[in-house]
């Protein structure tokens, strides 16, 4: 336990120590992250390049073990090979970061560099090689399919990492919690080699931090959250060769919570809005605290907390054989969905939307869609003018909209609109029917609501012109408030389906009013 301990201090004092030379070392040779990004949250160039003082810690500590003779250090010499494929892969991944600190390198350049490092960590040993999966048990995976899964993982957690890397302090602290995770579970599973590199990470993490949190005098840069999120993703691969079922799968997955639940909902969304999955924005968790007024301390201080509960409850899963964990894990992704819809998010706001129109809704709009149907069927028939609004009647009663107004004319024959008019007989006053300047006009309105007031800034219309080949018959206006609930049928079928029966049943009207004026001023003379 000494020897844990001693590890911890050395990392921790050595970052200490070399993050403040790292950053003077930044700023006198103007290695700032100067960026005029949007993303950017602070206004002024900062020095970057964290990583290398966490690494170099991490490298000194593991280093100091060589002074020491025990019956530690004994067990870690028989695993120095998967000690040193974890350093070295670290190292390049560093480099890599360092050069996207230094000079910028794309999302595919990232991406493939970080797929080579990968590759060579799945040479050196660090693989998965099998997945334990509920009610079927551990299952041996095809080489192929086990390089996929490790690749998948591997870079995954690792631009995670750097995706979070946004208020000050909040990678560093969400990495210092899950590596505790990962350092408590290899020291109950009597994993030596993860331990101890665990242990060494948290030491230099702990240690930068008091440079990281806000306000940071230095950031991580790409070179320090991608070394962060590598380090601990091969440790989770590492880890879990050897463990139980819920450890392999359910440990590694909740240790990296907060990271893991970002990222996909960042893929998700970007998916669900139809923009490149790989294009940074300002909508990650962090930012989304932020807009809603938060200090970058408060949000940093929250998402700790929110760590440190991802890893209180993968702490249930080691050595337990009771129901408790799944039904933990049933909570926290409740919990999830619950704070995700309150971030404020528009993809959520459009899935709720989208599952309230599937479901709820559903059944109501398709009564809404056959009452337009049907109302169709008595255009069709329709001979007068009184039949023709009370199948327009008939779809405005559906409670969709509040007001309707009409105005028809055949081709600009007063006579004939007259006509039509008569021809409708006493039906015409209970339907609002009157002559205005030569034209047809209708209106009907919704009951209990009071005179509906056109000019009103609350409401909106849709018109739909009534016409056909020849010459347009008029139009229909269709009036909703801004503060209805949303439309309960296909606006598709006022336009393809509603609107041409609505011009052939005028159309028919005025030419079955046109013929009956003969017949009208024959019996007048009479």
């Amino acid at each position: 336990m000494k020897t844990y301990l001693a590890l911890f201090l050395v990392a921790a004092f050595g970052s200490g120590v070399l993050t403040p030379l790292l950053r003077r070392f930044c700023e006198r040779y103007g290695l700032l992250d100067a960026s005029l990004d949007p993303r950017r949250i602070h206004q002024k160039a900062m020095p970057r390049l964290g990583g290398v003082a966490i690494f170099i810690s991490i490298a000194v500590a593991l280093s100091s073990l060589i002074l020491v003779h025990n019956l530690l250090t004994q067990t870690l010499r028989t695993e120095l090979k998967p000690i040193l494929s974890v350093m070295i892969c670290g190292l390049l991944v560093l480099l890599i970061g360092v050069y996207d600190d230094l000079r910028g390198a794309n999302a595919t350049i990232k991406f493939v560099s970080l797929g080579c490092v990968t590759t060579l960590f799945y040479a050196l040993g660090g693989r998965i090689e099998g997945l334990s999966i509920p009610l079927v048990g551990q299952v041996t995976l095809h080489p192929i399919v086990g390089f996929a899964l490790t690749l998948l993982w591997v870079v995954g957690i690792t631009n995670a990492f750097n995706l979070i890397d946004g208020v000050d302090g909040l990678a560093t602290g969400s990495a210092l919690f899950s590596s505790l995770v990962l350092l408590t579970t290899s020291l109950i599973q009597g994993n030596a080699r993860v331990a101890v590199i665990a242990l060494a990470l948290s030491g230099a993490l702990a240690g930068f931090l008091r440079y990281n949190f806000n306000p940071a005098s230095i950031f991580l840069g790409d070179s320090g959250s991608l070394l962060v999120g590598f380090m601990l993703a091969a440790l989770s691969v590492q880890g879990s060769q050897k463990a139980s079922t819920a450890v392999a799968v359910a440990i590694p997955i909740l240790a990296f919570g907060l990271p893991v639940v970002d990222t996909g909902v960042t893929i998700a969304r970007r998916f669900l809005s139809g923009r490149p999955i790989f294009k940074g924005d300002r909508e990650h968790i962090h930012h989304m605290l932020l807009a809603r007024g938060w200090s970058q301390r408060r949000v940093a201080l929250v998402l700790y907390a929110v760590s440190a509960a991802f890893g209180l409850s993968a702490m249930l899963f080691v050595n337990t054989g009771s129901g408790v964990p799944p039904l933990i894990l049933l909570v926290m992704g409740v919990a999830i969905i619950l704070a995700l819809g309150n971030l404020r998010y528009h993809e959520v706001d459009e899935l709720r939307a989208s599952v309230k129109r599937n479901l709820s809704d559903r059944r109501a709009r398709a009564i809404n869609n056959l009452r337009i149907r049907r109302a169709c069927q008595e255009l069709s028939a329709a001979m007068k003018l009184n039949e023709l609004f009370d199948a327009i009647a008939e779809v405005l009663e559906s409670g969709e909209f509040a007001y309707a107004a009409a105005e028809l004319s055949c081709d600009g024959h007063t006579m004939v609109n007259a006509c039509a008019i008569e021809i409708a007989g006493q039906d015409r006053d209970s339907h609002n029917l009157k002559m205005i300047d030569g034209r047809v006009q209708w209106n009907w309105q919704r009951q209990p609501h009071g005179q509906i007031k056109l000019d009103e800034d609350d409401l909106w219309t849709i018109r739909l012109p009534i016409s056909n080949e020849h010459c347009s018959l008029g139009h229909l206006n269709l009036y909703r408030p801004l503060t209805a609930e949303p439309l309960r049928f296909d606006v598709s079928y006022l336009t393809s389906t509603f609107q041409p029966a609505i011009a052939q049943a005028a159309e028919r009207i005025f030419d079955h009013a046109e013929q009956s004026m003969p017949r009208q001023r024959a019996a007048t003379a009479r």
